[in-house]
């Protein structure tokens, strides 16, 4: 998906995101929780969080850190203006940048901040590896990183449908949704930025959408939904309706229809 596809549909759905991101609001929390129980108030005077969204981690974190300088960037303005807001009703404040973080990391100096935070952004990046690199890059010695990111069984649930779905219908499978990275591979690509101290937590939520098009709605709700499938009109909606006929009698029950949601949290220290 191209990177100006991202930047305006999490632009477009900036008003709703909040209303139908569950996960990441357990996601956010879990995170912040974690940071606060490392990380005295006293010894953070820099943070940075990277992909703020609608400020669901910002007030979290900026209400533990008050008193530190708090810098905060999203690609997407229509996520901004939310957060920016949010904050204010609380009597907090930030610096807000409207920034591409894959190309922003490299155009500012070096070991600059105390604490860089990120909640369920990371699997956006387009080259994970290098930036990485530079997000250690703006640590200072001793910094930590703390990260929110999801695991591949997220969306198990559609993957396996949409694949039963291809070969019913005689086609060659391909992706619907991203390509999300294992807690080992983040890891590995933290080692190889020189970081140390990393640690990886992982947790499954399942959650109960009534049904597929509600499931499917809500993933639309927050900007979230991408694909290779390239099809369109008739062929597609096939495709829709036997994924959609699997889905509901394999993973369907009384309470609704399963999905499952594979939750990485890890840090590092350079």
């Amino acid at each position: 998906m191209h990177r100006n596809t991202v930047k305006h549909r999490f632009s477009n759905k900036a008003a709703s995101y909040e209303q139908y991101a569950i996960v990441q609001k357990e996601m956010a929390n879990r995170l912040s929780a974690m940071v606060q129980t490392a990380i005295p108030r006293d010894a953070v005077a820099s943070i940075l969080e990277v992909g703020c969204g609608t400020g669901g981690l910002t007030r979290l974190i900026r209400s533990q850190y008050p008193h530190a300088d708090y810098e905060a960037i999203d690609l997407a303005a229509g996520m901004i203006a939310q957060a920016q807001a949010s904050l204010a009703r609380l009597g907090l404040t930030g610096s807000f940048y409207q920034a591409d973080a894959e190309e922003w990391v490299w155009t500012q100096p070096a070991a600059c901040k105390d604490l860089i935070v990120s909640g369920a952004c990371f699997q956006w990046f387009f080259r994970p590896e290098q930036t990485i690199r530079g997000l250690c890059r703006l640590l200072a010695p001793n910094a930590p990183l703390y990260f929110s990111t999801f695991g591949p069984d997220t969306f198990c649930e559609l993957h396996d449908s949409f694949a039963h779905a291809h070969a019913s219908l005689g086609e060659k499978g391909v992706r619907h949704g991203l390509s999300f990275l294992s807690a080992e591979q983040w890891l590995s690509m933290l080692e190889a930025a020189g970081m140390s101290s990393l640690r990886a937590t992982t947790q499954k939520v399942v959650l109960a959408y009534p049904g597929v098009s509600d499931f499917l709605h809500a993933v639309k709700a927050v900007g979230a939904n991408a694909s290779e499938d390239k099809s369109a009109g008739l062929g597609r909606r096939r495709l829709l309706l036997a994924m959609m006929d699997y889905y509901e009698r394999t993973y369907g029950g009384e309470h609704g229809v399963r999905v499952t949601y594979d939750l990485l949290y890890i840090s590092g220290v350079r």
